[in-house]
């Protein structure tokens, strides 16, 4: 980085933190970039097999849908790439702060912030960028009202609660833990209601055979 980051004040930080945990500016967590696009009238950056992603490819339940369009090697070095592990951020519109973590390479657009982890699992950054709080802590940063933007700059500057490496392996498989029985929940309720259906249908059909 060509200039560091502000130092974080109290006056900043939301809440304290417990002993061994840190705030973190995200754009000190990893390297940050935004995306691009390549210029539409240059058809050589378009004539290619390469993955290239817009905020509709990334969906609210943090996955990454395969691309709708690919670019060339040319059309590659006029965008950014993501690696699988990164995360990805909307950042402009109204699905502003909807984030994943890339499954496979790909090129991605202006729309889109991006971080490659160094000093932290991707699985918990991951976690933490979609937490409420932090999705917030976005659309708080970001100008304008009727299409809020937040630029990578602002997006840098935003603060992540980071826990000691093993508390974050922690957290990260309570989460999916809790997930599965999230999971398990829905599928029990389903079936309950399904057999609650089956059974009122019975009952009204004995009624009015009767």
């Amino acid at each position: 980085r060509d200039k560091p980051l502000p130092p974080i004040t109290d006056e900043e930080k939301p809440f304290e933190l417990p002993e061994g945990w840190e705030w973190v500016r995200v754009g000190n967590i990893g390297v940050t970039q935004t995306g691009g696009t390549p210029a539409s009238n240059r058809p050589e950056f378009f004539d290619g097999d390469f993955p290239f992603i817009g905020p509709g490819q990334i969906t609210v339940t943090g996955e990454i849908l395969p691309p709708e369009k690919f670019v060339s090697e040319a059309g590659r070095f006029e965008s950014a790439v993501a690696e699988p592990g990164d995360i990805l951020m909307v950042c402009i519109g109204g699905s502003i702060g909807k984030s994943a973590c890339a499954t496979y390479a790909t090129a991605f657009n202006q729309q889109i912030n991006s971080i490659h982890p160094l000093l932290a699992l991707n699985s918990y950054v991951l976690s933490a960028m979609t937490a409420r709080d932090f999705v917030m802590s976005v659309i708080g940063a970001s100008t304008g009202s009727a299409t809020p933007i937040i630029s990578k700059g602002k997006w840098d500057l935003l603060l992540v609660p980071m826990p000691p490496l093993a508390e974050q392996s922690r957290i990260v498989a309570r989460l999916a833990q809790m997930r599965r029985l999230c999971v398990d929940l829905r599928q029990r309720l389903t079936a309950a209601q399904s057999s609650q259906s089956r059974l009122v249908v019975a009952l009204v059909s004995e009624i009015v055979a009767s």
